[in-house]
């Protein structure tokens, strides 16, 4: 009986787990580097360098030491042959979705993204985008947070996402927005929770202020006559008859 030849069954093995594995079509540049596997387990090949130039965090994990990749075995049982792929980066897993880790990758690297169906969306891709300290994805999430669809759909949210990353001009923005918004309504009471209250105060007051402001214009008889003027004896005769 022919003993099995160890390093042949190890390679068929190595070939059918790479084969097993399915990379995203947009990154899997074959001369990158890099390998980030998503919560669902596609996996994303990237150059070292693009993650390095456009996020804090990886530039912080690739300057620090790396650990020495395992040496080949010697000749024998478990020795894997040449050229079956070896020099194959080490997956680095990320605790994210496919949806998020694809469209915070198409923004470092320039791809076109769809468009933002949802705060939903915009909000799982910018806790994202703020962990990994990309600020070239926050840039562009907030270019596109203004646009009518986003502004007018919930104001509040916005108020929130733009109070949180210190966006003066869309906070400010968005505040007018929710102007039509009643904020004692318990469906915005989770929003409203996300604030702090040196944040939800001002909001508050510019309602208070605007509410205060409306009421005066009502009771002024410059402005509507009708129910503000002084009632004289002569109109209590005719309104007697």
């Amino acid at each position: 009986m022919t003993a099995p030849c160890y390093a042949k069954i190890d390679t068929l093995l190595t070939r059918s787990v790479k084969a097993s594995k399915h990379f995203h079509p947009e990154f899997s540049f074959p001369d990158a580097d890099v390998i980030l596997r998503s919560f669902e387990g596609t996996l994303y090949r990237i150059h070292s360098y693009t993650l390095r130039t456009t996020s804090g965090l990886f530039d912080t994990m690739f300057s620090l030491p790396q650990p020495p990749k395992c040496k080949a075995e010697p000749q024998g049982r478990g020795q894997a042959s040449p050229g079956n792929g070896d020099d194959e980066p080490e997956e680095i897993p990320i605790y994210e979705s496919d949806f998020v880790l694809e469209r915070l990758l198409r923004l470092l690297c320039s791809i076109p993204i769809p468009s933002w169906e949802s705060y939903d969306d915009v909000d799982r891709v910018l806790t994202a985008a703020e962990k990994w300290d990309t600020p070239g994805p926050i840039a562009s999430i907030r270019a596109a947070l203004t646009c009518p669809e986003f502004l007018t759909s919930d104001p509040l949210r916005l108020y929130v996402l733009a109070k949180h990353f210190d966006w003066k001009d869309e906070a400010k923005l968005a505040a007018t927005q929710t102007l039509k918004l009643n904020l004692h309504d318990p469906v915005y009471a989770p929003t409203l929770a996300r604030l702090s209250s040196k944040d939800l105060l001002p909001l508050l007051s510019l309602h208070r202020k605007r509410r205060d402001t409306f009421k005066r214009l009502l009771d002024s008889p410059e402005r509507f006559a009708a129910g503000n003027r002084q009632v004289r004896s002569t109109d209590r005769v005719f309104q007697a008859d």
